[in-house]
Parts: C-alpha cells; sequence; structure tokens
C-alpha cells in the first residue's frame, strides 16, 4: 500500500522549533506500519517553492508514484482547490481536521467536496463522506519512565485566560500545582521534559476550559485567519458567526491520550464523547467544573493505591485502542484497503 503523506513537519512553519504534532504522530506512525510504503511531501516546502510551484509538484508526483491513497492534514490553505479535483480523479484523497466544533464552519465544510473522505474528532459532524476519528498516541513518542512521583499536580498546555482561570482557582484553594507551557510564567518545555514531567506528577491535569467568546483573542478569529504564514482579514460574516458562537465548546483533546500512554494518572475535563474512549473512574477521571476539579484532585491526592490502579488500566487502554496505528487501521478498513 503506497500512501503521499502531507502535513507540517516543523510547528508552525517555524524552523527553531522541534518536529510538530503532525510529524510525530500521523507521519511516524504511517511511516513505521508494516506494509504501507509513505512518501513524504511536506508543506513546510511551500516557503521556498510558493504555492503554486508546490501545488504543482504535489500533482506531478501523484501522477508518478500513483500511490492508494493521498493523506493530508492541512495547516491553513495550502493546498490549491483545483489540483486537488484533479488528485481526486487519479487516486483516493483524505484530509483529517482539527478543531471542528468550531472551524467546520469557516473551514473545514469549505474542503470537502475537493477530497474523497474527510476525517473528524466531533461526534456531531455527519456526512456521507465524513469518517469519525479521534486522536491517539504515539506510543513510540509518549512512554513511560519509572521514576518516583515527586509532583503532586502538574499541567503543560498553552496559556489561555480560561485555563489561566481554572489554574488561579486551584491556587487559591490551595493546591501545589506546577504550570509550564507557552505563555506561562516557567515557559515551553522540550518533549522528553514534558514525559518527565508526566512520569513524576501524582496528578496529571487535562484543562480545556476555553477563553471567554469575547476575548480579544477569539474576536480576532472573526475577522483575520491565517494563510500559510501570513495573517489575513476574513469577511464571511455567517461563518464567522457561527464560528463565534461554538467557540467555547470544549471538544476532545489529543492530550488525555498521551497522558495515558505514559502511564499517567489523568483528571481531565470532559468533552464531546470522552467518556466512550476511557471508563470513567476506572481509566480516566473526569471533571465537569472548577469546584469538581478541586473536590476531585483533593480525594485524589492523598490515595496513592486508587491513583496507581486507575493509571496503568487508562494505560493498557490507551495501547489496546487508541494508537494512532489503531486508528489508520480502522480507517483503512472504511476505505476497503486489505495490505499485509
Amino acid at each position: 500500500m503506497k500512501i503521499v503523506y502531507t502535513g507540517i513537519q516543523q510547528e508552525n512553519y517555524n524552523h527553531k522549533r522541534s518536529f510538530g504534532f503532525e510529524y510525530n504522530n500521523f507521519y511516524l506512525t504511517l511511516k513505521n506500519m508494516s506494509g504501507i510504503e509513505v512518501i513524504e511531501y511536506p508543506l513546510d516546502l511551500i516557503i521556498t517553492k510558493g504555492k503554486k510551484k508546490f501545488n504543482e509538484d504535489l500533482l506531478e508526483l501523484i501522477k508518478k508514484e500513483k500511490p492508494d491513497l493521498f493523506f493530508s492534514f492541512m495547516f491553513t490553505d495550502e493546498l490549491d482547490q483545483k489540483i486537488l479535483e484533479e488528485i481526486k480523479e487519479l487516486t483516493i484523497s483524505i484530509a483529517w481536521f482539527a478543531d471542528d466544533t468550531w472551524k467546520f464552519y469557516s473551514y473545514s465544510r469549505h474542503w470537502a467536496p475537493y477530497f474523497t473522505w474527510l476525517i473528524t474528532t466531533y461526534s456531531w459532524i455527519i456526512g456521507p463522506n465524513i469518517i469519525r476519528s479521534q486522536w491517539a498516541c504515539n506510543p513510540n513518542v509518549w512512554r513511560p519512565i519509572d521514576i518516583p512521583r515527586d509532583i503532586d499536580v502538574s499541567f503543560v498546555g498553552q496559556r489561555n485566560s480560561g485555563r489561566e482561570r481554572v489554574i488561579n482557582f486551584l491556587k487559591k484553594a490551595g493546591i501545589n500545582v506546577l504550570v509550564r507551557g507557552l505563555g506561562w510564567p516557567d515557559g515551553r518545555v522540550s518533549q522528553e521534559e514534558m514525559i518527565n514531567i508526566f512520569s513524576r506528577s501524582k496528578i496529571n491535569l487535562n484543562i480545556n476550559d476555553q477563553p471567554s467568546i469575547f476575548s480579544p483573542a477569539f474576536l480576532a478569529r472573526l475577522f483575520l485567519k491565517r494563510s500559510i504564514t501570513k495573517i489575513v482579514p476574513n469577511w464571511h460574516l455567517i461563518d464567522n458567526f457561527k464560528t463565534w458562537i461554538n467557540l467555547s465548546v470544549s471538544q476532545v483533546k489529543a492530550r488525555p491520550f498521551e497522558l495515558a500512554g505514559c502511564r499517567a494518572f489523568v483528571i481531565s475535563g470532559f468533552a464531546d464523547d470522552l467518556d466512550k474512549f476511557y471508563r470513567e473512574n476506572e481509566e480516566m477521571v473526569f471533571y465537569r467544573s472548577v469546584a469538581d476539579l478541586i473536590e476531585k484532585i483533593k480525594h485524589y491526592l492523598p490515595l496513592a493505591t486508587e491513583r496507581e490502579k486507575i493509571a496503568p488500566a487508562g494505560y493498557q487502554r490507551t495501547l489496546a485502542d487508541h494508537t494512532y496505528e489503531k486508528r489508520f487501521k480502522d480507517i483503512f478498513k472504511i476505505l476497503s484497503f486489505e495490505y499485509e
């Protein structure tokens, strides 16, 4: 089975950053799956080639390699729709979209006609050529480390006003929480540092609280959008309004799966149908309000035996059902692909 894959290699097109989410999880998983030949055509090439040449070369690559599948994880509007129509005539094309709780209205749905299939992680998005999948864990990247758990509570993730509000409430409640990530005072951590924090923490938090829909950052999204590395105006008012009213909808993130893949004890904000992926209070703990989160942290913090029962159960569930290799195999079955 031959796949041409396109996605960003380095985070946000920034060559100073490490390999990004798409590369670590989608490309590396496909590359390591037996029976699959994957040809990477990274979106990063668009910076030197320009959009027109990048897309022309992509079409020529498809014609030359004759892949069974063209798989894309776009960041913005890198792909040319006329080229995608031609690719769709040559092979099966599929695009995985993120943040469909709000981006579906102003982004994902506009690309639907140009791919054979779309993949979404949001359970409410349905359609004849839409596949529901979910984030997962690449166990070659996210893995347990056997070290003492000497951190009470930790959160690693980018700062926003919603998450900052939760952290402030926890500190006011007397909870000692280590916080790292872009925008926080102590800053970002490397991949290895992050995994080390996960393994050292008695309780790992996944905070998915969204900022207010009236925050400047959210309002800016209504009239500005990214186009590769630039910010450009966006005047599609109806789409913008639908996006705005859905910006505060909690969505399932990749982090709970990554934490569980590190055999960490996780308390996660509940979103969409997360309880279909982990049994509540048996494989992962969910909270539904800040008061509920504070109560559950104080409940589980002294209960090492209980935590060490739930964490391995979540880890085993992840390895069995929630790896990206398992996700791709399920998708390939829907596409009726057979390979060895």
